[in-house]
């Protein structure tokens, strides 16, 4: 790299390293770990207060084979964090699943399927009567190909897309339910 090349790197990292700065003087707190890790809730940079609450929240099942996927998912990223902490809230969670055909071969069959998943969830109070905390919806998509012939492949591929789609959809639920944990903790 030559001489302003190095220059022009220098300054783009002092620059950024000001813009963190900034919004670290504002109160600005990412809700990801510093290295960008995907599980908001076991991320070195969530503060103990939060890591504690989402560990508290119990997710209620889910019917089916990816309701049931998703369940196992949410208990791995919030009651996972500190097992054995009480329960405070409620998640109810539920998904529900659209496909459609995006290519055809010339004798009208299907070549490509996209997935369409939609999350919906309810954050609760233990308490009895329970009241509601926050709710939220969360969509995702995902595509896969399906191979000439190849059925086992086809099958890889779509159970493939719905894993991903699953742990997205949760990251998306974990994510929203701790926003609404941290709001009512600064309240």
């Amino acid at each position: 790299m030559n001489g302003s090349g190095l220059r022009r790197r220098g300054l783009l990292l002092s620059s950024l390293g000001l813009a963190s700065a900034g919004l670290a003087g504002c109160g600005f707190r990412p809700v990801y770990g510093p290295d960008g890790e995907r599980n908001i809730a076991a991320s070195p940079g969530a503060e103990p207060g939060l890591q504690e609450q989402l560990a508290s929240v119990r997710v209620g099942p889910i019917g089916d084979r990816t309701g049931q996927i998703l369940r196992r998912t949410l208990q791995r990223q919030l009651e996972g964090l500190r097992p054995g902490t009480q329960a405070r809230y409620d998640l109810n969670a539920s998904i529900n699943w659209q496909a459609e055909a995006l290519g055809y071969r010339r004798d009208g069959t299907a070549t490509r399927i996209r997935y369409v998943a939609t999350g919906t969830w309810v954050l609760s109070t233990a308490a009895v009567p329970p009241v509601v905390v926050d709710r939220g919806r969360v969509r995702t998509l995902d595509d896969f190909n399906i191979p000439d012939l190849q059925f086992f492949a086809s099958d890889s591929s779509r159970d493939e897309a719905e894993r991903r789609l699953i742990a997205e959809l949760s990251d998306r639920i974990v994510l929203g339910v701790a926003v609404s944990l941290r709001r009512r903790m600064q309240a």
